[in-house]
């Protein structure tokens, strides 16, 4: 049976994950690690040996030269027998200059082990479980004999073995490290992230803009949950106010409609009651068009709430798997040295290899330094981008009902923000057709309503087409003193009986939608001078939505002089 070891981790709460997660990534380390280390030492090992057994032979041969010399076997097998010192050298032999043997030496109870060789190649070499050497025996430039010894590899396989255990202490000893910083790491960075992607997740599931956040601290992740909770306050307030609004409004107008048919003489009357009626409907309006633009903002604080999450963990990782550990050891070394250390360093095959792995050693934290500087960065720039969402917010529901004067470009592209997260998770293309940027004097937040009430519809209209390649392209042009902002599709289509009807109050082609978003915005175009259209070719042609506006009057006298 497959396991879906990703799928399983992928679903793990956020505190177990990381606690997982380091673990595993410190566990792997310290095995590398410790498996390349003692691979190193080994070949080091080797060539410890290799010197030391090539330096007993080379003194071997010298002190056999006149035995050769003087043909005396007994003083040669006298002259290898100084070898039983060496309680890993299990046997020797001299040859004469016709590769004849002349003497050996076998240590006592390797007789079963220890064979003497044909008489090979001179130098030295590792052989199954052995390490062989042959060196010519030289009078006065002249080769008489040769030399050879045989040592096992018992030290070296000793010397493995508590390496072996060694790391293995070293690994539960590092586990047990960190698992106490995950544990510490899990309270102070993912839990209070994790707490505010369960709030965001419940408000907008639930519509239940009452829900707030829990502050943890003043740092930037406490700075943004007291925006969070200043914002869901503002939605809380709107909501309701919207509510109300469209309780009020539908009671007035089936009470205004009854008078009217009975009291034609109060026309005059009526007509005024009208009036104020459609400034309630444009009141209610602008509300809910700042309830859709702060549902956006939720789904664009959650898809960044999930970078910074990716971040914390990052930089949780880079904190298991640093190798100041390494320099602990390399600290524990040198003081078991410090009163030779000269000597160690300058004779000890791991001290002359201690300088090059302390600056490995500084390499490797330089760039852990630097990666958590780049990440710990990236963290705070998601934070700022927060709080940016947040604040453009807060601002479009400050200005209401104030006119400004501003680009017409930077209006579209404060809409497709809102809508962002959305446009992402729906796979939606965006193409942006700036011909002109001309500015414009208008009360921006009911652009705004309009223009992402516009770009969801199109988003709709992408999703229900079923298309391969989802496209909605933004399109800024001045014509005859006026700025066209047009939001264009391939989605749907409208049918050409539904064309006269688009903009009635309360007509709707989706499911669950409520009729209410197009016709608001085209009494709202209707309040800032201008005009919404919509053209289409048909069911299955996408469709084009253009809010007409006139262009600033400094604008106009700009382009007239030029």
């Amino acid at each position: 049976m497959k396991v879906d070891v990703l799928g399983l981790l992928r679903d793990t709460p956020i505190s177990r994950k990381l606690t997982i997660i380091s673990m595993l990534t410190t566990a792997l380390a310290l095995v590398v690690s410790g498996l390349a280390f003692m691979g190193y030492e080994q070949v080091a090992f080797r060539g410890a040996m290799q010197d030391r057994l090539s330096m007993t032979a080379s003194i071997m041969a010298d002190n056999s030269a006149a035995a050769l010399t003087f043909s005396d076997p007994a003083a040669a097998r006298q002259t290898l027998e100084t070898l039983a010192a060496d309680p890993h050298i299990v046997g020797a032999a001299i040859y004469d200059s016709h590769g004849n043997e002349f003497a050996s030496y076998r240590r006592l109870g390797a007789a079963t082990r220890f064979k003497v060789p044909t008489l090979g190649q001179d130098g030295q070499r590792f052989e199954r479980e052995a390490l062989k050497v042959f060196r010519p025996i030289v009078v006065a430039r002249d080769r008489v004999g040769t030399l050879y010894i045989e040592s096992d590899l018992q030290e070296m396989h000793a010397r493995v073995q508590r390496y072996a255990w060694i790391m293995i202490v070293v690994m539960v000893g590092a586990s047990a490290a960190a698992m106490m910083v995950a544990l510490w790491l899990r309270t102070s960075i993912s839990g209070p992230v994790s707490h505010l992607a369960s709030v965001v997740e419940t408000v907008t599931a639930q519509k239940n803009y009452a829900i707030r956040a829990v502050k943890s601290g003043d740092d930037e992740l406490g700075k943004l949950i007291e925006g969070f909770n200043a914002m869901l306050g503002q939605i809380q307030a709107q909501d309701s106010a919207l509510q109300h609004a469209h309780g009020e409004l539908e009671k007035r107008v089936e009470e205004r409609t009854r008078e009217l048919q009975t009291e034609v003489i109060e026309h005059k009357r009526a007509q005024e009651e009208l009036e104020r009626v459609h400034r309630q409907l444009m009141d209610a309006s602008r509300q809910a068009g700042m309830a859709e633009i702060a549902t956006n903002v939720l789904h664009n604080v959650g898809n960044v709430l999930n970078s910074v999450n990716v971040s914390a963990l990052l930089v949780a990782d880079l904190v298991k798997k640093s190798k100041a550990m390494s320099l602990a050891r390399v600290v524990t070394l040198m003081r078991e040295h410090e009163a030779d250390l000269n000597t160690f360093i300058t004779a000890d095959p791991r001290g002359k290899h201690l300088l090059t792995h302390l600056d490995n050693l500084a390499e490797h934290l330089q760039a852990e330094q630097a990666t958590m500087i780049t990440e710990l960065g990236g963290l705070r720039k998601n934070i700022e981008h927060i709080k940016d969402i947040v604040a453009m917010q807060q601002n479009y529901a400050k200005v209401a009902g104030v006119k400004e004067i501003i680009a017409a470009v930077d209006l579209v592209e404060d809409s497709l923000r809102m809508n962002a997260g959305a446009l992402t998770r729906h796979g939606v293309e965006v193409e942006r057709d700036y011909r002109d940027n001309p500015r414009v004097n208008v009360d921006k937040h009911k652009v705004l309503q309009i223009l992402v009430n516009l770009v969801r519809n199109a988003k709709y209209a992408c999703d229900e087409a079923q298309s391969s390649e989802k496209r909605i392209v933004l399109r800024v042009q001045c014509l005859d003193h006026r700025v066209q902002l047009s939001v264009i599709d391939n989605g749907v289509g409208i049918a050409a009986d539904n064309m006269t009807r688009i903009f009635n109050h309360g007509f709707t082609t989706r499911a669950s939608g409520h009729g209410f978003g197009l016709h608001s915005g085209a009494l709202a175009a209707r309040e800032l001078g201008g005009t919404l259209t919509v053209h289409s070719d048909g069911v299955g042609h996408g469709a084009t939505f253009t809010l007409d506006l006139p262009v600033h009057h400094e604008e106009v006298a700009r382009v007239s002089n030029a």
